[in-house]
């Protein structure tokens, strides 16, 4: 281990900031998200269920997202830990494919029978940026729109060419699309989630010219099935092709995307996130005639080919359906949420919860909210909890922890109902105020 690792965390900040640009590669793991001035651990050693040991071996339990959403099973599931092993003794990448890529296709298409192909990849960015790909070549069309966050390609992140204020209400406020090329101006146009008023003004006036109308089914909330239905219906009208992104919203429920509750099926969906609970994977599933599109355009990725993701993912989707994973997951998040709840109540705080059961998050109303979440995640941190406005449901949430959160939860809130009665919360911070942002269908 680096010796800078051994100095304390607003050293090693400082330092790595300076070799990394923004510490880490994802915005959410950025320290400044949570807790600046070098409070926040930011880096770890081991973690295992929902227990996670920082450089100096002091344990903490991850009440926040666990691994941005990916480990719905906890850390170091055993089951997918020793598949994962088993895959690198005999070899994880090598000049012939995975037979697991055929289990998981036929896998995948049980699931979603309304699809035909499969095509894999190993981020959700990647996999929807292949979406976009074939939709385009499918149709011969440029206009894409939008309703969600769906990654970090330029083809997204031109919705904010013509204005940086576009994105506002699925990514970040005021982002600046720097080195996006100028030429995708106008090609990405966001609509806003469940909006008669969009979709008229945009999804029905734009899709004759669209390649593809993609939308997060759930997020925030499950897209309204009327709202749905439309856009199923415009699509079909104008022969553009309907994109659902449950990179993040899959498997939260049902051992499928989240669309199979809905009634409507897409001509592409993407999976990725918790698919294989923290080993990197992702998929594409579809129509035949937009997938086999991919022959006649080039999409090709070296790391597409490993064999570690599609074995972790059969694994996992296997235990999914096995133990009820869906069930789990809004049994514990309906618990988050009346701690939540409960705490807020009983301290005469206003609170509002949102999201799908299963990936709830709170927020204080009140004019210091950026204060007050800021407190909130400082005090829960010196009671060994690492803490947001959010906290996604995973099978690890035992009572006893859930027990311990909720202790904690309202001990925290009581400190905020007293710091908000005498104005003074912000005063009561160890550090600077946090960095807010990251909106999600608002």
């Amino acid at each position: 281990m680096s010796d800078i690792l051994k100095k304390d965390n607003k050293f090693i900040q400082e330092y790595v900031s300076n070799i990394i640009p923004g510490i880490s590669g994802l915005l959410g793991k950025r320290p400044e998200m949570y807790l600046p001035g070098g409070m926040w651990p930011t880096y770890y050693s081991k973690a295992k269920g929902i227990q996670i040991w920082d450089l100096k071996g002091r344990e903490y339990l991850d009440f926040t997202m666990l691994g941005i959403g990916s480990c719905a099973l906890g850390y170091a599931d055993e089951e997918i830990n020793n598949v994962a092993k088993s895959i690198i003794d005999s070899g994880s990448l090598t000049t012939l494919n995975s037979p697991e890529d055929i289990e998981l296709a036929e896998l995948l298409l049980e699931f979603h029978p309304w699809a035909e192909q499969v095509k894999y990849a190993r981020s959700g960015g990647e996999i929807m940026s292949m979406a976009v790909r074939l939709a385009r070549a499918s149709t011969g069309r440029d206009k894409i729109l939008v309703c969600g966050y769906h990654g970090w390609h330029d083809w997204y992140l031109s919705a904010n060419l013509s204005s940086d204020k576009n994105l506002n209400s699925h990514l970040l406020p005021g982002l600046q699309p720097l080195g996006v090329p100028k030429a995708l101006l106008d090609t990405v146009i966001p609509f806003r989630f469940n909006s008669c008023e969009d979709f008229k003004n945009i999804v029905e006036k734009h899709s004759h010219e669209a390649a593809a109308i993609i939308i997060e089914p759930a997020r925030n909330k499950v897209v309204c099935s009327k709202f749905l239905a439309g856009i199923r219906r415009v699509a079909n009208q104008k022969n553009c092709v309907l994109i659902f992104d449950e990179v993040t919203c899959a498997w939260r429920h049902q051992t499928s995307g989240i669309h199979m509750e809905l009634g409507v099926s897409p001509d592409l969906a993407a999976f990725g996130k918790t698919m294989a609970n923290g080993i990197p994977m992702a998929a594409l599933i579809g129509k035949k005639s937009i997938m086999e599109k991919s022959l006649h355009t080039f999409i090709s990725s070296t790391n597409w080919t490993e064999r570690l993701g599609p074995a972790c993912s059969l694994a996992f989707l296997k235990k999914h359906k096995r133990i009820n994973l869906g069930k789990i997951l809004i049994e514990n998040g309906n618990k988050i949420r009346k701690i939540w709840q409960k705490a807020a109540s009983g301290n005469n705080i206003d609170i509002q919860i949102s999201g799908i059961i299963p990936l709830s998050s709170f927020k204080i109303d009140h004019e210091k909210w950026p204060f007050i979440i800021t407190f909130f995640i400082q005090e829960m941190l010196k009671k060994g909890i690492l803490a947001s406005d959010r906290c996604y449901a995973n099978s690890c949430q035992s009572d006893k922890y859930l027990s311990l959160y909720e202790e904690a939860c309202n001990e925290v809130f009581l400190k905020i109902s007293k710091f908000l009665n005498e104005d003074n919360i912000e005063k009561k911070l160890d550090g600077s105020v946090k960095q807010m942002g990251f909106y999600r269908l608002t």
